[in-house]
């Protein structure tokens, strides 16, 4: 018997993140699905996020503060702070969405079941938790990434007192979940260090390809020129690594009909540039684009890379490998060779791993590529992909999970 089943009456379940479509994080989209999912499970279901705010390219939607769809779910979106010193804006947003949830939570109407995920990270689960143990609603916790382990890897986190609040906090909302949920066994083995009695709560649902609406003409190259294409799509932030890359080619003898696409935006972006002075006939990097126009390149590339910084991949899993798997395309993976990652990929025959940093085991890979002595077969790679990461298996997992929570 599910949740719905026990209360005799539609499920009310809200969703909370502070990003969600149209703004461009994965999880944005993802968000949405959920939502589109539980609706037609027969659920009634809000949203609370805020204004489109991830990227530049974003800004630009300006949404009302409410919106209700025909199945009744509303988009409620709170304003965002923005200001020409980003450090204050950032600091604002941080506080001020966490604080705006735990008050519509505690205050608002009831629901049965609220989902929370990591942006803003601690802080805003950690409030929502509080109000809903104030009000008796089951919390889902949905980890994309975990927090504060993660944040102290960026340095975000330098100050041990700081760290050891968002810690405390932390434990305490993994404690407050009915469900937790981590996308591999990496992030599952890392909160099971904290708190053994945690196991029966986490569950393991990985994320899925995104969907676009296909049919677009990107231009930015000439997918028939022959050229071995190596592409790099997403956040370039500081958690990729992604400065051995290009140090494999600047580093290196120059490789003939081989060329480096990044594709996206993010913190790290200019140092990459700097960084990649001299190599404009090898490298290049190419705006955000559309969900749509990103899986095109990444079907007319050889290989694409995913890579995190040391340590990372025990507190996160880099979503974009499953759209890159949908694609049919080889992966060069930078992460630890003892990672779920690196097993899964190498047992496979799905590409490349190298340990993070190792720009000389990069320019082995990069080199057998423009020698032609790369090959892999497409096909195998997309069966994998169905076989593990499709939206259905996601689909089926998300609901017996809601389910479970009677």
């Amino acid at each position: 018997m599910g949740l719905a089943d026990m209360t005799g009456s539609r499920l009310n379940v809200l969703l909370i993140h502070r990003f969600f479509k149209p703004d461009s994080p994965p999880y944005a989209f993802i968000l949405d699905d959920i939502r589109r999912l539980l609706v037609e499970k027969g659920m009634l279901v809000d949203v609370l996020s805020s204004q489109p705010s991830y990227k530049s390219v974003d800004k630009k939607n300006k949404l009302p503060w409410k919106v209700q769809d025909e199945s009744g779910s509303n988009i409620f979106r709170l304003p965002v702070f923005q200001f020409k010193n980003q450090k204050i804006a950032k600091l604002l947003n941080f506080v001020f969405f966490p604080l705006f949830s735990f008050c519509f939570v505690l205050l608002g109407k009831k629901y049965q079941v609220v989902s929370v995920s990591t942006a803003p990270p601690v802080v805003l689960a950690f409030f929502v938790a509080l109000a809903c143990k104030c009000r008796g609603f089951k919390l889902i916790y949905h980890c994309m990434d975990i927090h504060p382990e993660i944040g102290r890897i960026s340095g975000e986190f330098k100050s041990k007192m700081i760290f050891k609040l968002l810690y405390a906090m932390d434990r305490l909302t993994c404690r407050t979940a009915s469900k937790i949920i981590v996308l591999s066994e990496d992030m599952r083995a890392s909160l099971l260090r904290r708190d053994k009695n945690l196991a029966p709560k986490i569950e393991i649902i990985n994320n899925y390809d995104l969907s676009s609406e296909g049919g677009v003409n990107h231009g930015f190259f000439d997918m028939n020129d022959g050229k071995k294409r190596v592409i790099f799509a997403g956040n370039i932030g500081r958690f990729q690594n992604l400065d051995s890359f290009i140090l494999a080619l600047k580093n290196n003898p120059r490789l003939e009909n081989f060329e480096l696409l990044f594709v996206g935006e993010g913190t790290a972006l200019e140092g990459i540039k700097n960084l990649a002075a001299g190599l404009e006939e090898q490298v290049r990097f190419i705006p955000h684009q559309p969900v749509g126009v990103a899986r095109q390149m990444i079907s007319a590339a050889d290989i694409a890379i995913v890579s995190l910084q040391k340590e990372v991949i025990k507190f996160a899993f880099p979503s974009k490998t499953m759209t890159y798997l949908a694609e049919g395309t080889s992966i060069l993976a930078m992460v630890e060779k003892d990672s779920e990652l690196a097993t899964f990929i190498s047992n496979n025959s799905l590409g490349h791993v190298v340990e993070p940093g190792d720009s000389s085991g990069v320019y082995e890979v990069f080199k057998s590529l423009s020698e032609n002595d790369f090959c892999f077969d497409c096909g195998q790679v997309i069966n994998i992909f169905e076989k593990n990461f499709s939206r259905r298996q996601f689909n089926n997992k998300f609901i017996s999970l809601l389910d479970g929570l009677a």
